[in-house]
């Protein structure tokens, strides 16, 4: 009996966007939604009041954060570790483990001190009174970079699993396609990051 072949153009087709990564697209869509509706909640906000923020209490002139000297250098430090994220998964991709492992662990890093430098910062604004029943905007401004810097922290949770599992030897230039969802993840972190900072702090900042 003769055994049927399959031409080259009959083989088994795989979908060009691997599943972890649909999934990973479906749920940085979530959080595009997510996201967007505290924006629209500041927006609404800021066209509801004839001064925007609200005046500052007199005995505070320093009420308000600054976009200098906290924030600008939380703002290199974590799109910094987005580039060394980036570089370290195509260090994966090209079989460079070494480079992989100190890149990915300069991400950590960075990522950590972006959050230390958040925590200053919130410890900073709460001595000089301003947290989150103080007026409308610093509701906001908390309510904000509060939920982004918990998306940091589950992304740092991320990255750490993902050391581990590269650890393990669970990942190759072949397959690595946890690594590129968690970078995926990392690099939205930071775009979200850049419309907070140029909303929140610049913009506060010069339009005040």
């Amino acid at each position: 009996m003769a055994v049927a072949t399959m031409r080259p153009e009959q083989h088994p087709q795989y979908p060009a966007i691997k599943p972890g990564m649909m999934g990973m697209y479906i749920f940085l869509a979530s959080e595009v939604m997510f996201f967007g509706s505290l924006f629209a909640m500041y927006f609404y906000l800021y066209g509801s009041h004839l001064t925007w923020p609200p005046a500052p209490p007199a005995t505070h002139p320093e009420f308000y954060v600054s976009w200098w000297p906290i924030p600008t250098i939380n703002t290199v430090v974590l799109l910094s570790s987005g580039g060394t994220c980036h570089f370290a998964l195509e260090a994966l991709r090209h079989g460079n483990r070494r480079r992989f492992f100190g890149l990915w662990i300069t991400t950590i890093v960075l990522g950590l001190g972006f959050e230390f430098g958040q925590l200053y910062e919130f410890i900073a604004a709460f001595g000089r009174g301003l947290d989150l029943t103080a007026n409308t905007f610093a509701s906001a401004f908390f309510i904000m970079t509060g939920f982004h810097g918990a998306h940091v922290l589950g992304g740092l949770i991320l990255l750490a699993l993902i050391l581990y599992r590269a650890a393990n030897g669970q990942f190759s230039p072949q397959h690595h396609v946890g690594v590129a969802a968690v970078t995926l993840y990392w690099h939205f972190v930071d775009v979200v990051w850049i419309f907070l900072f140029a909303i929140l702090y610049l913009g506060v900042t010069y339009f005040r």
